[in-house]
């Protein structure tokens, strides 16, 4: 019985090990094309918590419910500690685990907060479907729920309507200059399921 042939172990060891740069590259071009760049600290651990007792990031609860499932249609209140000193601001992306249009890029809106020099944030509370902020606060993506039918927004509160739909943010750390956009730190946080 023949050998097989060792260029194939050569090529299959080499391609292996540069899957984990292929999957950096794919990230950095995805920020690329989104108008960010990537220069993370692997040492900096942000922390986000609610800063609003109605959510508990098991359940969506009545306040944080769309409109349109009964809910009133208030975004959580979260305050975000341990940004690097570099950042100033911080952008949360708002998705719909279960909708794949909705899933990543802020689905369900992205907002922004500005640091001012501090190493922690509160993002406020913001309504649904609208453009009217909260001072300090910006939209930078509004929400693509508006394809199923919703009014346009800077945010759309979950609207499973009770199918199990997972919620969660993206929050990322960045250094924002005029168009140019650093991502510094990002973590994801559960918001619950609805």
């Amino acid at each position: 019985m023949s050998s097989p042939n060792p260029w194939i172990g050569i090529i299959m060891t080499r391609s292996l090990k540069t899957i984990p740069m292929i999957i950096v590259l794919a990230i950095l071009i995805g920020c690329a094309a989104s108008g960010e760049s990537v220069r993370i600290d692997p040492t900096v651990r942000l922390t986000v918590e609610f800063y609003d007792a109605h959510w508990n990031g098991l359940e969506i609860p009545v306040s944080g419910q769309c409109g349109d499932c009964g809910g009133m249609g208030n975004s959580p209140a979260l305050r975000i500690r341990g940004l690097p000193a570099e950042a100033n601001e911080v952008i949360v992306e708002f998705n719909d685990l279960r909708i794949p249009d909705l899933a990543e890029y802020g689905g369900h809106g992205s907002l922004a907060v500005a640091t001012g020099g501090r190493d922690w944030v509160v993002l406020p509370s913001v309504r649904e479907e609208s453009m009217s902020l909260p001072v300090g606060v910006r939209c930078v993506h509004k929400h693509r729920c508006v394809v199923y039918g919703h009014r346009a927004g800077a945010y759309k509160a979950p609207c499973g309507c009770g199918q199990g739909n997972e919620y969660v943010a993206v929050i990322k750390a960045v250094r924002r200059s005029g168009e140019d956009t650093v991502v510094l730190a990002v973590t994801e946080f559960a918001l619950g399921i609805f």
